[in-house]
C-alpha cells in the first residue's frame, strides 16, 4: 500500500504483474489506493462519498462491508478525515500501559501496576 513514487522499479513491475494476472486484486487494490489517498490526503471529506459508493457497487463483500461500517459512523469519518488533531499520542499511552499491564498479568496487584505506569515515561 505504498504510495507508487515509494516504491522500487522490481515492486512496481510485479505489482503491475500481480494486477494484470488477477482482475479481483487489480480491483481490490485501486479501492484501498483510493481510500489510502483520503485519509493521507486531509481535506473536507468531499469524496469520501464517491468513495463509499464505489464501494458498495463492489463485488466483494469485506469491501461492502466497510463501506456500510463507514456509512453508519459517517459522521466520525468525516471528521476523522477533516480535522487536524490526531488521538494517536493517546492511543499510544493506551498500549504502554496495557503492555505493561500484560508483563505483570497475575504477578502483581493494582499499586505496583499503579506505580510502573507513573514510573514510566
Amino acid at each position: 500500500m505504498r504510495p507508487g513514487h515509494k516504491l522500487t522499479d522490481d515492486d512496481r513491475t510485479d505489482l503491475a504483474d500481480a494486477r494484470s494476472r488477477c482482475p479481483d486484486l487489480d480491483a481490490v487494490a485501486d479501492l484501498a489506493r483510493g481510500f489510502a489517498a483520503l485519509v493521507r490526503h486531509q481535506g473536507t471529506g468531499q469524496h469520501l462519498d464517491a468513495w463509499i459508493e464505489r464501494a458498495r457497487n463492489a463485488g466483494y463483500p469485506e469491501v461492502r462491508g466497510f463501506a456500510a461500517g463507514l456509512i453508519s459512523d459517517r459522521d466520525a469519518v468525516v471528521a476523522g478525515l477533516t480535522q487536524p488533531w490526531s488521538s494517536g499520542p493517546v492511543e499510544g499511552h493506551v498500549n504502554r500501559i496495557k503492555t505493561i499491564k500484560r508483563q505483570m498479568y497475575g504477578r502483581a496487584d493494582l499499586d505496583l501496576l499503579h506505580k510502573r505506569v507513573l514510573a514510566t515515561p
